[in-house]
């Protein structure tokens, strides 16, 4: 029985930089994110606002940053 020649993978290091790159900016953004919404719960209770819990003000945060860039971008979202 012959041998499949399998032959590596090409190397590609722009591609995975810029694979990396992206990951890291995308764990950045969710530590910023993270820290924003702890600072906005301390500034609520700071202020003794407790009708809008820590997890609430974080899910109008992430509807504001995500409303804008889903209207700037609807024809790529709904393709």
């Amino acid at each position: 029985m012959s041998e499949l020649q399998i032959s590596p993978a090409i190397h590609d290091p722009q591609g995975q930089e810029k694979q990396q790159q992206a990951a890291g900016v995308g764990i950045l953004l969710q530590i910023m994110m993270l820290v924003l919404s702890f600072v906005l719960g301390h500034v609520l209770r700071r202020h003794k606002f407790y009708y809008l819990p820590e997890a609430s003000a974080s899910l109008l945060i992430g509807l504001f940053l995500r409303s804008p860039h889903s209207f700037a971008f609807r024809s790529k979202v709904f393709d």
